[in-house]
């Protein structure tokens, strides 16, 4: 990889990163506005946190995702012959790498705080926009500097298009999942499992798994994207 290459990807996944994380951000704040006790806080100082924290959570998810993804892509043979566990798996290590530790900070500052639970659906959906942002940015650098006959813009079409059928579809697999099983956390669960475990430790074993399922989810999301665009590139020549 050349010095041009590695620069290249690295303020790319940067700057996906960080545009989805600020997308996520504000629609997550939107929804807490909403929630009793929310306005007594000081917003004058608690915004500046709050962005000073996406920003920061984009940066390190960008590259840690960025970065798993790229090696899969360099690794598996190519953007038209890497494999959907390859990308799924180094994702999932990148965002391991990446996401830990912005959600351990995250955690363990925010649920310090005397103020309102933000709540698990708000945190999930918010996350899930994040992961779908990301990879409609980041996905179209892994298919190389040449576009081909398609096109960037359309390109990022099918990125965003691949990225959103991903995650919709993992996301509501789970959610199915989990309430059938009687899995989906509730404000009491986290509550009891803090006074257990503490706050520290619950913020690195959720950080890790988060970390893990968003990467993962985004690398399949680029898989998807890599086969269609593939596909869509033989049927165009």
């Amino acid at each position: 990889m050349t010095e041009h290459s590695r620069s290249r990807w690295l303020l790319r996944s940067a700057w996906a990163g960080t545009a989805a994380a600020l997308l996520g951000t504000g629609l997550g704040l939107m929804n807490y506005q909403a929630l009793a006790g929310a306005q007594r806080m000081d917003w004058s100082c608690m915004g500046l946190v709050v962005l000073g924290y996406a920003l920061f959570t984009g940066v390190c998810s960008g590259l840690g995702i960025g970065a798993g993804t790229a090696l899969a892509v360099r690794t598996g043979g190519g953007p038209r012959r890497v494999g959907a566990l390859r990308l799924a798996g180094f994702g999932g290590l990148g965002g391991i790498a990446g996401c830990t530790v912005p959600a351990c900070v995250g955690i363990a500052g925010f649920g310090s705080l005397d103020a309102p639970y933000a709540g698990t659906a708000n945190l999930v959906f918010c996350t899930l926009v994040v992961c779908t942002v990301f990879v409609t940015l980041w996905a179209p650098t892994l298919w190389g500097r040449t576009h081909g006959q398609l096109g960037r813009t359309t390109h990022i079409g099918i990125a965003a298009m691949a990225s959103s059928l991903a995650v919709a579809s993992i996301g509501i697999l789970v959610a199915t999942l989990c309430s059938a099983l009687g899995m989906v956390p509730r404000f009491e669960d986290l509550v009891a499992l803090t006074a257990r475990f503490g706050l520290l430790e619950l913020a690195v074993g959720s950080g890790l798994i988060a970390g893990a399922c968003v990467g993962a989810t985004a690398g399949f999301a680029c898989w998807l994207y890599l086969s269609t665009a593939m596909a869509l590139e033989r049927r165009a020549g």
